[in-house]
């Protein structure tokens, strides 16, 4: 049944938080003013390179399913690299259609570039995450320990 009905309007009058929220619905005999069609905007397509249909295909867009790419690194490659060969002998010229890149030199086998190379000494040092800055850790001031038997602290750097 209804809750306009005359049986049942007490109870929703009585038992209801708000009894006169309505659930949107328009009454009967009313009518929403101004009518959906008599609108006077027109609707107009939006003109963005999405809605071209033409050269727009759906698997291009489709952003669920861009996966990475497989990249394959040959051992020669990477000794070439380790050895001072540039990446960038390797891509094609910037503004070139070419989609295959340029073939690298062939190199020595990676163990023996890894055992006659000493890739990092005093001067020139392995990276690290901390971007050359030597942290120093203290225990933070701003933390409220909730007691003497709580075991964690709070550690920030200096």
């Amino acid at each position: 049944m209804s809750w306009n009905t005359k049986t049942w309007s007490w109870v929703k009058k009585y038992f209801s938080v708000n009894p006169l929220s309505t659930d949107g619905m328009p009454a009967v005999g009313k009518f929403r003013t101004p009518a959906p069609g008599s609108r006077p905007e027109k609707y107009t397509e939006p003109t963005t390179h999405a809605s071209n249909v033409a050269n727009n295909y759906y698997f291009q867009r489709d952003v669920r399913r861009n996966y990475p790419r497989l990249a394959v690194y040959t051992q020669s490659k990477v000794a070439g690299l380790l050895e001072g060969a540039s990446a960038q002998a390797s891509l094609p010229p910037a503004g070139s259609e070419e989609q295959a890149p340029a073939k690298v030199a062939e190199s020595k086998p990676l163990v023996e570039v890894l055992n006659t190379k000493k890739l990092y000494n005093q001067e020139k040092l392995a990276p690290t995450p901390t971007w050359g800055r030597q942290l120093k850790w203290a225990e933070s001031e701003d933390f409220i320990h909730p007691g003497p038997d709580f075991p964690m602290r709070n550690y920030t750097t200096v």
